[in-house]
């Protein structure tokens, strides 16, 4: 039941720090604790419905939730500009781009794009994606088996640790922004 919950969590995972869920799930299947196939496919479906997500957003309430918060704003007046003179590349890269990831398909729902176009490109480049990071996932953890294997009796408490640490960063991360102290 725990490995049930473990695959749930790297689906959600996908939408607040993808990159950094699919290594660390590919180097777990590198190492045997979850399995290769399922996790890529997670990594491409996770990220597919994520950005889906954002973009139904964007189509919903796109503009009134962009123009709430300036630096978001600001973010998104560089990806229309970018998006006008690139739009195949923008497509085709953003989940490249850190700080770009989650309002690219946001801006791209608010904007004029029609639907089918954003599915195709989304499914194109999330392969491209989740190809990239399995990949160097499944290096790193040949890597850390070759280098590292004489630490393999501890290796569970230490890839704990790392995502008790990921996982505190992003709770810490978000109360920073929650109760941030206004300025007089």
């Amino acid at each position: 039941m725990h490995i049930i919950l473990v695959y749930i969590g790297i689906f959600f995972g996908l939408f607040l720090e993808g990159e950094m869920v699919l290594i660390s799930a590919v180097i777990a299947a590198h190492h045997g604790y979850l399995i290769l196939w399922l996790v890529v496919i997670l990594g491409v479906v996770g990220t597919y419905t994520a950005d889906s997500f954002y973009f139904f957003l964007g189509r919903k309430r796109g503009y009134v939730w962009i123009n709430k918060n300036p630096k978001i704003k600001k973010k998104a007046e560089i990806i229309e500009r970018k998006l006008e003179k690139y739009p195949v590349l923008i497509f085709l890269t953003y989940r490249f781009l850190y700080g770009f990831r989650s309002i690219t398909p946001l801006v791209i729902g608010a904007g004029k794009t029609k639907t089918k176009t954003f599915f195709i490109y989304s499914a194109l480049s999330t392969t491209i994606w989740a190809s990239v990071y399995c990949t160097t996932g499944y290096l790193f953890g040949a890597v850390i088996k070759s280098e590292l294997g004489h630490i393999e009796h501890i290796e569970k408490y230490i890839i704990g640790t790392l995502i008790l640490i990921g996982i505190v960063i992003v709770v810490i991360k978000s109360l920073s922004k929650k109760y941030k102290p206004q300025s007089l």
